[in-house]
């Protein structure tokens, strides 16, 4: 089964072209690799750089593997939505999975001095990770289904 992103440039009147590519992606812990190489074939082909690329690609990873790991919903979660979407503002990223029992927040980094076993753990650390490379991040909750979302802005090219 081919899990490839389209490319689908649209050019709006007034507006720089909207580039688009969205795809169901496995919600399998193959998943978030599947997206991090359909993401940075789309932003290659869109001619973004590098820094741009790897931060838009770390940021679905950890996107995709929050739906994964906290949208199972009875344990019948088989795929997620993710998209990614070139507007004017800059490169917005979203992954839609069904609607868990807690709404996605970061959880507290850790400060000088304040090691904990429990915060050296592999797990927890996913949208601190978001938190830090993107502009901005939320959520929107459907009626069955949530996204979280993040905003890598053109500002943030310029200054990579």
């Amino acid at each position: 089964m081919s899990y490839r992103f389209p490319e689908e440039p649209s050019t709006r009147r007034g507006s720089q072209p909207a580039c688009a590519c969205r795809r169901w992606i496995p919600a399998e812990p193959e998943g978030p690799a599947i997206a991090r190489r359909q993401v940075r074939t789309a932003l290659e082909h869109w001619g973004l750089d590098e820094h741009t690329i790897e931060h838009a690609a770390l940021l679905v990873s950890e996107l995709v593997t929050n739906a994964v790991e906290h949208g199972r919903h009875r344990g019948r979660l088989r795929m997620v939505w993710c998209h990614v979407r070139r507007t004017p503002e800059g490169l917005r990223l979203g992954v839609w999975g069904p609607t868990g029992d807690t709404v996605p927040r970061a959880r507290r980094p850790v400060e000088d001095g304040d090691v904990d076993v429990t915060d050296l753990a592999e797990s927890g650390r996913g949208l601190l990770i978001v938190d830090a490379l993107s502009e901005r991040w939320g959520t929107r909750r459907g009626r069955v289904s949530r996204e979280v979302w993040a905003l890598i802005t053109a500002r943030q090219w310029a200054h990579s």
